[in-house]
């Protein structure tokens, strides 16, 4: 008896020894772990706990690499089964006039299938300084949410470009406890073109994200928005798109036509535009221009010359008819066919009526197309 009880008060103190040393250690093995897939990277870890009958928890951990990433974490548990939890990740990236896929050769996540066989995030909170997505580089960009509790997010982002677009300041805050939540842009930019004030409600169902009830200005104008986009490899999206007296001069000079025509007037009208990446499947749209119309002139004589071929009409006679055309009514109808944008134009004045079309071949979106 005296020998068992021995046995059992070497047993329990060698366990108690156990149990005091196992933490540290095991967030010493942790914190070479992290510093092995994000390359010299300063990582600490506050404190770690060892539960026997739920697993481990650490707290306050931190991964930072001056000029690139901050990323910090308030609690982490690793539970039996291979399921980790995160509670509270901040996350903040800045690699200012880069690519994101720079962002790559700053960490080492290694081959093969997952560590963990499900991933919980209570709370998230990004800040991306500097987001590039350079279309050129063949960049696969998947978001893959595989959590069901995310409490909320909150993304910042102080500017972000793709495909020429580049967006000032973006917020998105989801939660808590909800797949909805809103966003807002103040400053969308391409080329001279500025849209302003862009502010909706964003929902997330599957790898299905939809933004609804967007409104922004642009071209002393209003534009109404629905869209929804896959989060995925595809990156499908289907877009409808209201728009409400635009400046037609406006547009003419911030999309640098004036060399082809000017024009005067205010549009309004939607479209419908469906797609996956730079691709268009479906592009139709209709617009008028209300009373009292504008003045339409055309400069580009090589469009004339086509026009006065599909027309048999002279070209110093077309010339002439889009020298200083007034216009009252108009409108503009928008297709896609055969990789092509296809505008339809109409116009009725004291002059007479006019009506033409304007053909984009190959049209591509994005700078060079992809």
């Amino acid at each position: 008896m005296k020998r068992l009880i021995i046995i059992l008060s070497a047993a329990c103190f060698i366990f108690v020894l156990v149990f005091i040393f196992i933490s540290p250690l095991i967030a010493i093995l942790a914190k070479k772990q992290l510093e092995n897939v994000f390359i010299k990277s300063q990582v600490s870890i506050g404190r770690c706990v060892f539960q026997p009958t739920a697993g481990l928890i650490f707290f306050n951990i931190e991964i930072k690499k001056t000029g690139v990433y901050d990323i910090k974490v308030k609690e982490a548990s690793i539970q039996y089964g291979l399921k980790l939890s995160l509670k509270g990740p901040t996350v903040y990236v800045s690699i200012p006039k880069k690519p994101i896929r720079e962002l790559a050769g700053h960490i080492k996540a290694g081959q093969g299938a997952p560590i963990f066989k499900s991933v919980e995030v209570s709370g998230l909170a990004l800040d991306l300084h500097t987001l590039d997505l350079n279309a050129k580089a063949g960049l696969d960009l998947e978001l893959n949410l595989i959590t069901q509790s995310l409490d909320y997010l909150n993304l910042k982002m102080k500017s972000f470009s793709m495909f020429g677009v580049e967006l000032e300041n973006v917020l998105l805050e989801f939660g808590p406890g909800s797949k909805d939540g809103r966003f807002s842009i103040p400053l969308l930019k391409y080329d001279l073109l500025n849209v302003s004030d862009i502010r909706g409600n964003i929902k997330l169902r599957d790898k299905l994200l939809s933004a609804y009830g967007v409104s922004a200005k642009a071209l002393n104008g209003a534009i109404e928005l629905d869209l929804g986009l896959e989060i995925n490899k595809s990156a499908g999206y289907l877009a409808e798109i209201k728009c409400v007296n635009l400046d037609i001069e406006k547009f003419v000079r911030d999309f640098n036509l004036g060399e082809k025509f000017d024009m005067t007037g205010r549009l309004s009208g939607g479209l419908k535009l469906k797609g996956k990446a730079c691709r268009i499947e479906i592009l139709d749209g209709s617009f008028s221009t209300p009373p009292p119309g504008g003045m339409l002139v055309i400069k580009d004589t090589k469009f004339l010359e086509n026009m006065g071929r599909a027309t048999n009409q002279p070209v110093s006679l077309l010339v002439e008819s889009f020298k200083n055309y007034r216009y009252n009514i108009g409108s503009m109808s928008l297709g896609f066919q055969g990789g092509s944008i296809v505008l339809g134009i109409k116009m009725e004045g004291e002059a007479g009526k006019r009506s033409f079309n304007v053909i984009l071949h190959d049209f591509k979106l994005g700078r060079g197309g992809s």
